[in-house]
């Protein structure tokens, strides 16, 4: 993501949230911490790579990230950025080297069941022996791909027993071998995305599920990102003053689009917000004003008017972004996302 895209526009919500009432903005700003901290605070996660040698990282890197990210063998020890539809910082800590720099958020033990093995499981557990704990104070776990079958996982996991390493494990799972070269099976790769987004600090989670494509983890990602804007739009969508706060839900919605755009793995854009916004029909404009003219005249109606005022902005809000969370992430074709739309229009009241 380009950073200083994402900061103008997080400061340009912020203007717009800046003409609402005072009593408004403490709830609003609330509801964007979450936000703030996945994508304000997002980072690489540092993944320290132990096991097998003979294993080629280059391939096997590529086939976990579906692409060609790395064109080279890693120096032993200190960081380097792998950048794919996300960042990833690994240190190859194979057969020697020792960890330069920041801790490890997580070892990750690329095994095969070969003669070195018992001598590759002894130096896993040396290393995590003396690993550093990770942010938070905790310590970082180890996570097993085998190269392999059922048994072969086996074979390793009985390897990391024996050298004093078990207890460190956090989840293995199996590959098949002829994946490094061929590729590796997308549903597997996500799989194993949103089993290492779960070991990973918050801020290092985002990153890591982009790399991966993994599926689970970003669409619970985007899930939060959902429900924080669908709250704000209902608290903008409160206020008592009709037709004022029209551009501030727009640009929430837009903001919205936008980071749910890039949870799924590509840039932040705006842009790319106002065209799926537009492609959900071509009255989606007008049909937005329509509702949104409605909704403000509601308003005018005491007490009640309000709120059911703010429950029809946050219900439309939160119709538009799982609408993008079923066309970028779940994969689904935009013919069928903009059914719900076509089936709304008869009743705009229900929209926001």
């Amino acid at each position: 993501m380009s950073r200083p895209a994402l900061l103008a526009a997080y400061e340009k919500l912020s203007a717009l949230l800046g003409k609402l009432p005072g009593s408004l903005q403490e709830p609003i700003l609330r509801e964007l911490d979450p936000i703030k901290e996945i994508f304000l605070r997002q980072r690489p996660p540092r993944i320290a790579v132990l096991g097998d040698a003979g294993i080629e990282l280059p391939a096997f890197m590529n086939a976990l990230a579906g692409r060609t990210v790395l064109h080279a063998p890693l120096l032993r020890g200190p960081w380097t950025a792998v950048k794919g539809a996300g960042t990833v910082e690994l240190a190859d800590l194979r057969g020697s080297g020792t960890l330069a720099g920041e801790p490890a958020d997580l070892y990750l033990f690329a095994g095969s069941v070969s003669p070195a093995l018992a001598a590759d499981a002894r130096r896993a557990a040396a290393m995590l022996a003396d690993a550093p704990p990770r942010e938070g104070g905790s310590p970082p776990g180890l996570a097993v791909v085998v190269l392999g079958d059922q048994a072969d996982t086996a074979a390793v996991l009985s390897a990391l027993a024996d050298a004093g390493a078990s207890s460190s494990v956090v989840f293995s799972t199996h590959l098949p071998r002829r994946g490094v070269e061929s590729g590796f099976d997308p549903q597997a790769r996500s799989a194993l995305g949103d089993r290492l987004c779960d070991y990973l600090p918050e801020d290092a989670q985002l990153e890591l599920a982009r790399f991966l494509s993994a599926r689970g983890a970003q669409a619970r990602l985007a899930g939060t990102v959902l429900k924080s804007f669908g709250a704000m739009a209902g608290v903008v969508g409160v206020q008592p003053i009709p037709l004022a706060d029209f551009p501030v839900l727009l640009g929430l919605q837009m903001f919205m689009v936008s980071l749910i755009i890039h949870v799924s793995g590509r840039e932040f854009s705006p842009r790319l917000a106002g065209e799926f916004a537009a492609s959900l029909g071509l009255g989606f404009g007008a049909g937005l004003v329509f509702r949104e003219t409605a909704r403000a005249a509601v308003k005018i109606l005491p007490v009640w008017g309000h709120m059911i005022s703010g429950g029809v902005a946050g219900a439309g809000t939160y119709a538009l972004g799982r609408a993008a969370i079923a066309y970028y992430i779940e994969g689904q074709r935009m013919a069928r996302v903009r059914v719900p739309w076509r089936r709304k229009k008869a009743r705009p009241e229900l929209e926001g």
